[in-house]
């Protein structure tokens, strides 16, 4: 049984730019945002090599990474900060801590595309809950993310560890707004389509009523 999301949290809006400037979050150029916690297992590192690389090609992009380092990943944070910081995109690749959890939908919502570059993942719900925002995603192999997106439609799997091919995958979608908002539309269908809450509900309870049954 796959995980499913509430869609009604987690749904596109009409004006982004108004959304971000609620946020504190810049209002021009593409955002593209690589959320949960801050830790070696999670691939930050990988997002930032990504990011710094097609950011050399896209001058209007910007990055939002956001979540909370523990006391244990705290110089694993303060790297990434100093690798941004070296190549000169500290105005662009952006860090903020975690949010509480009601504004977690809206961070979603200001999106254009998201990256999941996790070395390891049990599951993985972040590219869900960006895709039922209209976020395309590009996700490495890892947990299920190789069932939750559709390759080439609504966004592009990499290897693991593979920051070159995220970056490649970033800038294709970046190149073509057109090609953008058509996997927005993709990626919005495929999660109200194939995994909403209701259905994770519905299909758990179909188990317990079959073994209530016997």
């Amino acid at each position: 049984i796959r995980h499913g999301i509430d869609c009604a949290l987690f749904s596109p809006v009409e004006d982004r730019a108004a959304l971000r400037a609620e946020l504190d979050l810049p209002t021009d150029g593409p955002l593209i945002g690589c959320f949960g916690r801050i830790r070696h297992q999670k691939g930050n590192d990988l997002f930032v090599k990504a990011m710094i690389a097609a950011f050399a090609k896209h001058p209007t992009a910007k990055a939002l990474i956001m979540g909370r380092a523990t006391q244990e990943h705290q110089a694993f944070l303060q790297q990434l900060k100093d690798d941004v910081d070296q190549a000169g995109f500290s105005d662009r690749i952006l860090f903020r801590d975690e949010v509480p959890i009601e504004d977690l939908a809206r961070h979603f919502q200001a999106l254009d595309l998201y990256v999941a570059p996790q070395r390891w993942e049990g599951f993985g719900l972040t590219p869900l809950e960006a895709m039922a925002c209209g976020a395309p995603a590009v996700a490495t192999k890892v947990g299920a993310f190789e069932e939750l997106i559709i390759e080439g439609s609504t966004g592009y799997l990499v290897e693991i560890d593979d920051h070159e091919a995220m970056a490649d995958r970033v800038g294709r979608i970046l190149d073509d707004p057109k090609t953008m908002k058509a996997m927005a539309v993709a990626a919005r269908k495929n999660v109200e389509g194939n995994f909403r809450i209701e259905q994770e509900a519905a299909n758990i309870i179909a188990i317990y009523n079959d073994l209530l049954a016997k």
